[in-house]
């Protein structure tokens, strides 16, 4: 890492530990909105997004080859309680609450909406009885630090532990109370339009870059002057306007750089390097890219005019494959070399994680290309470099490895993930292509599919929005079937009446899903838009329809996700174990157990942790559990398609925090967890169960039928760094992966850590602030994490300690 990388990643943590943001999006938006009254809903959207373009503050920071931030949009909020007046207004909150819990006896600390209310990402989850903010990162419109928020929280815990009030209730109010107190006209406005936007999504980068606004823009007039449909006509009028306003706000980006070069006191060295980012940006707003600083100049300005109007997770997708050809012509031609583009992508890489900036943004790297040839090439492993070098969480690498791809593609995964960055998983292009295949998508479309966000597969710049359901962690319908047998103990006398049970219960969360995106279908149509994502998605513009309006050339893909594999599997074989096979306990002592949550059955309760086969380890009497719980749920998500008329239905094993947030609220489970407690991560084995070695787990995961996967797997993988210090580690690791590829293993992400600098940090945050790891699908800086979700993975198993 050069001297400019260096500071470059300095200033930009100074200004993520700099304070507490607010956005300027609300205002925008409404002032817009304000001024279009009456007008069709998809031109006020595009008119408030070519608005919030024009209106926001341009800002150009130190040592940064790459022009254009966040910054603007989100100034630091003054108005920050001190901690006296934090715990004096989080007593109150938790006082009103508890006086409303008492007059109604139902209350959940759930969120109601309307049947018309057109649900954001946001909106579906922290609208549940859970709490959401386990990460700095989605503790969104906050008005104190995630800091502040933890010590709050655990003040209220310590106050109320005697009070009728659980632990993820008093985190849940207080997250949800300490918000920033915008105009609420201002954002009921912004509301009410919907300000709904592209989200878990990838715009066609590649396409653009080559193409230029200039061209858009034609094509735009020349669709619209042929336009006879008024609809069609509609859609190409707000086309036009988000054109327009994005090559406006690039060129407004070169007058900004330019007067920054003249206003500050900077070097003439620096001012040099002003004037060829004002060069840049100033023919990149109407021109194509012809060089690869030009190109990834131009791919961040299209990001962050995407990232302007709010939003999650935003994916750069095969950035590998689009900027080579750019990378190619230049070091042929002689204007560049790798380590220069290195340093261009270390820009990149480190302004993705500027304060404010979209979560859990991602790339995707090697793989095979469209017409199935092996797609790895050096600015493939420049990529990875320069993921090592930077050492920051985000953007979040998918490195997609096959049977054509080169063994230094995964000698340099090794290395990366070495450098402690916690990148990047491997996907296995055998798996997700033949996947792909089955939900009816082209050759060419399968070889082409990236990761969006953490480990959602999709097909780049021709999908809408990732589709979100409810998810559904398997341990939780345990504790359904228990109820069920309460009712009417003669439905199960035997391990196979119990699983009936419990399929039925998965089928019923499968199909209660299904439902609700019958209904967020439905308040979607005719209320969503988004013109500017719409303009880069491929399709719309042909078929003259947003592309939440069915514009897209591919369909959307609604996401069933589950977790807890390992916590029902281990669950599920004590059942069978210790009630149907053995007979050491009856239902009526499981169920007792379970509803005292191991009150009075405290020798029950060791015999469990102690004696049940746990997934992870091999072993063939509880793997072909989990393999059954697996493959009857990833067939009833398949069955779905069916019966979907446009849409695709995905089965997506990925818990992101889910596991900590659903943990919280649900019982105690027959493997002897206690209620409360953490269920096992995504794909993973319970915490800490996992004790024969990393070849067992692998095993045990490659034990399970992943033919109908098709919406996303997560498989964390724990490595102590000092096992990677000696050559012989690396090829032992290196050499096990690639073993676990080739026999079929989905996914898996290999981090590195040493839980005793994981259990100093919990004490001492700010002597760890660069350390990451890996949390569901993404990693995340260890400080900026709840405490509970901390321990969590202080708890797995870490694989190569002495």
């Amino acid at each position: 890492m050069n001297q400019r990388i260096k500071d470059l990643k300095e200033n930009i943590q100074n200004l993520n530990d700099a304070g507490v943001r607010k956005t300027y999006l609300y205002q925008y938006v409404a002032e817009s909105l304000n001024e279009t009254e009456g007008e069709p809903t998809q031109i006020r959207r595009a008119k408030a997004f070519a608005h919030v373009l024009k209106t926001v503050e341009q800002q150009v920071l130190p040592y940064e080859k790459l022009a254009g931030t966040m910054l603007g949009m989100c100034q630091l909020y003054e108005n920050v309680m001190s901690k006296e007046e934090q715990h004096d207004y989080a007593t109150k909150v938790i006082e009103e609450y508890l006086a409303k819990k008492k007059q109604d006896q139902d209350f959940d600390g759930s969120i109601q909406f309307g049947e018309d209310h057109a649900k954001s990402f946001e909106d579906d989850f922290t609208s549940k009885k859970s709490r959401w903010s386990l990460m700095s990162r989605v503790h969104h419109d906050a008005s104190i630090e995630f800091k502040d928020l933890q010590q709050v929280i655990s003040d209220m815990e310590e106050k109320y532990k005697d009070a009728d009030i659980e632990d993820y209730e008093i985190g849940r109010e207080l997250e949800r109370a300490f918000k920033i107190p915008y105009d609420e006209e201002m954002k009921k406005t912004y509301n009410d339009l919907p300000w709904f936007l592209g989200n878990h999504i990838n715009l066609n980068y590649g396409k653009m870059i080559a193409k230029g606004f200039d061209k858009l823009i034609a094509e735009v007039k020349e669709y619209l002057s042929k336009a006879e449909d008024p609809e069609k006509k509609e859609y190409y009028e707000a086309a036009l306007i988000v054109a327009q306003a994005g090559s406006d706000f690039i060129k407004r980006y070169a007058e900004t750089l330019r007067n920054y070069k003249e206003q500050a006191e900077i070097s003439e060295t620096r001012k040099q390097e002003i004037e060829v980012m004002a060069a840049i940006c100033e023919k990149t707003a109407t021109k194509p890219a012809d060089t690869f600083y030009e190109a990834i100049q131009f791919t961040w300005m299209l990001h962050i005019i995407a990232s302007m109007q709010g939003g999650s997770a935003l994916s750069f997708a095969r950035i590998d494959q689009y900027l080579y050809p750019y990378y190619e012509k230049d070091v042929k031609e002689g204007r560049i070399d790798a380590a220069e583009a290195q340093e261009l992508l270390s820009c990149l890489w480190l302004k993705v994680n500027e304060p404010k900036m979209r979560t859990v943004q991602s790339v995707t790297l090697g793989g095979i290309t469209r017409d199935g040839k092996d797609a790895s090439n050096e600015l493939t492993r420049i990529c990875l470099q320069t993921a090592a070098d930077v050492g920051m969480p985000y953007p979040n690498i998918g490195l997609r490895v096959n049977k054509a791809n080169p063994d230094w593609l995964y000698t340099q995964a090794v290395e990366t993930a070495k450098a402690g960055c916690g990148q990047p998983q491997l996907l296995n292009d055998d798996v997700w292509i033949a996947n792909m295949k089955k939900l009816g998508y082209s050759q060419e479309d399968a070889n082409d599919y990236y990761n969006m966000g953490c480990v959602e597969i999709m097909v780049p710049g021709k999908q809408p929005n990732w589709g979100v359901c409810e998810a559904i962690a398997f341990p939780v319908l345990i504790e359904n079937v228990m109820k069920e047998w309460k009712k009417n103990p003669e439905k199960i006398q035997t391990f196979d009446d119990f699983m009936k049970l419990y399929y039925a219960e998965v089928d019923e969360a499968v199909e209660a899903d299904y439902q609700d995106v019958v209904k967020k279908k439905a308040t979607m149509k005719d209320q969503c838009y988004d013109p500017y994502c719409s303009l880069l998605i491929d399709g719309c513009l042909e078929n003259g329809k947003d592309m939440l309006q069915g514009g897209s050339e591919c369909p959307m893909h609604w996401s069933v996700y589950a977790y807890g594999i390992g916590t029902v599997a281990d669950s599920l074989c004590a059942v069978k174990k210790f009630i149907f096979d053995e007979k050491k306990i009856t239902m009526e002592e499981m169920y007792d157990a379970l509803q005292k949550n191991f009150e009075g059955y405290e020798e029950m309760q060791a015999m469990l942790l102690k004696e049940t086969p746990s997934y992870g380890n091999g072993i063939d009497e509880v793997d072909d559990i989990a393999n059954d719980v697996l493959s009857h749920f990833n067939e009833a998500v398949m069955d779905l398609n069916k019966k979907a008329k446009t849409d695709k239905f995905v089965s997506t094993l990925f818990g992101y925090f889910f596991h900590i947030y659903h943990g919280e609220i649900a019982g105690a489970t027959p493997d002897g967890r206690m209620k409360g407690e953490a269920f096992s991560d995504s794909m993973g084995p319970s915490q800490g169960r996992d004790e024969q070695g990393p070849t067992r787990l692998l095993n045990s995961v490659l034990h399970l039928n992943d033919d109908l996967v098709t919406g996303g797997y997560a498989l964390n993988f724990k490595i102590n760094p000092s096992f990677l210090n000696e050559e012989k580690g690396e090829k032992a690791i290196e050499q096990l992966l690639k073993a676990y590829i080739e026999n079929g293993g989905p996914q898996v992400q290999i981090y590195t850590t040493n839980t005793e600098d994981l259990k100093d940090a919990q004490i001492h945050p700010e002597k760890h602030r660069d350390l990451i790891v890996r949390v569901g699908g993404y990693c995340e800086f260890f400080v900026n994490l709840d405490k509970v979700l901390q321990t969590e993975i202080i708890n797995r198993t870490l694989y190569g300690e002495a």
